[in-house]
Order: structure tokens, then C-alpha cells, then sequence
């Protein structure tokens, strides 16, 4: 934003461009502090759902486009691999926004030596699916079932090197629930892991 207050791009391509990045920058930071406010208001049980008609490839693909840099800057590959079509289902669609955002934060975090990011969507179990898979450190299996609480953080010998107050997976829980969704997790230590947010789907579509 200062290169550009001082006259210092000279190409309209590359103003659209530092224009581009500043937008998703905004977008990425507005996110992360509205994470801290939702998890605020789940602690109070005042935070309120607006669910509406919406397509998860829609809402990952737009995930997708507004960390792209931020990944990218991290020297992350990503890769979004969508089905078509998938039936709606009936969702707050900055909620679910803000759950794969989290899983996406938690990948880039604990993936130290293979930086690469996977989006999926699909059908499991009768239900849409959205799939974020890292190729980072992975979770040991005795660890899976105490991810979802608050504070928690796996204790590896790694984790000193991450940043986070283990806030993040218990937002995604929270907000699954008050969806009547699911949420699974596959994981190999040292291959890295795969989360998998599962949706109902809208009858009759």
C-alpha cells in the first residue's frame, strides 16, 4: 500500500496486481479477527448462525482465491480439486468459511518441510464433503481424539516451532455441531494429515 501512495509502480498491471494482493490480505487478516470474536461469543453462547442455500465448492473455492497469496508467500503449493455437482446444503456460509480457514492455518503450521495444501470437495456418507490434506508432521494416533479440545496442542517435538493457542480445532468443532455435521480426521506421522468437514445435504435437490 505505501509502494503505491508513493508513485513508486509505474505499470497499471502492476498496480492491479499489488491491488490484488492488498485485497486478499485484508480478507485473510479480517478472518483471523473475526476468529477471535466468534470464539468469544461461542465461550458466552451468543454467537448466532445464518444458514442459507449454499454450494461448499463456492465457498472453498472462494477460500481458495483469498489465501492463494498467502500461500504462496509461505512457499506453499496448493492445489483445490473440486465434484461437480454436489447438492446444496444449508449452512452460515462465513461459518464455514472461517472452518476451513482454520484447517488450512492448522496445515500451513505444522507442515515445516513439505509445504503443500489440498482442497477436496465431494460426497461422503450422504453427506458434502470438504477435505483439507497437508503433507506435514502428522498426529500420533493416541493424540486424534483429544484434538477438539480447547487449548490443546500435540505434543511433539516440533511444536515450539508453531505458533497458536490451540483455539482453532475447537472453533471447527463448535461450528460443525451447531451444523448436526461431522468432522473426521485420518493421520500418519510424518506424512501428514487429512480433515475431512462433512455436511447434510438439502433433501429433494
Amino acid at each position: 500500500a505505501e509502494t503505491l501512495l508513493m508513485g513508486r509502480v509505474r505499470t497499471e498491471e502492476k498496480k492491479m496486481e499489488y491491488t490484488g494482493i492488498i485485497t486478499k490480505e485484508v480478507s485473510r487478516l479480517t478472518n483471523m479477527v473475526n476468529r477471535i470474536l466468534s470464539f468469544s461469543k461461542m465461550e458466552a453462547n451468543k454467537r448466532e448462525y445464518s444458514k442459507q442455500e449454499l454450494s461448499v465448492n463456492a465457498v472453498a473455492e472462494e477460500v481458495m482465491n483469498t489465501y492463494s497469496y498467502h500461500l504462496e508467500n509461505n512457499g506453499f503449493a496448493y492445489a483445490y480439486e473440486p465434484t461437480e455437482p454436489l447438492p446444496p446444503v444449508s449452512a452460515d456460509r462465513e461459518a464455514i468459511i472461517e472452518v476451513v480457514v482454520n484447517l488450512i492455518d492448522n496445515a500451513m503450521k505444522y507442515s515445516l518441510q513439505t509445504k503443500k495444501v489440498e482442497i477436496h470437495t465431494g460426497m461422503e456418507e450422504g453427506m458434502a464433503c470438504i477435505k483439507v490434506k497437508d503433507h506435514g508432521m502428522g498426529i500420533p494416533k493416541n493424540q486424534l481424539n483429544k484434538l477438539f479440545e480447547k487449548f490443546y496442542r500435540v505434543p511433539n517435538g516440533d511444536v515450539h516451532e508453531t505458533k497458536g493457542a490451540g483455539l482453532g480445532l475447537t472453533i471447527v468443532k463448535q461450528i460443525m455441531d451447531a451444523h448436526e455435521g461431522k468432522i473426521k480426521v485420518e493421520s500418519i506421522e510424518g506424512r501428514g494429515s487429512a480433515f475431512k468437514l462433512l455436511f447434510p445435504i438439502i433433501e429433494n435437490w
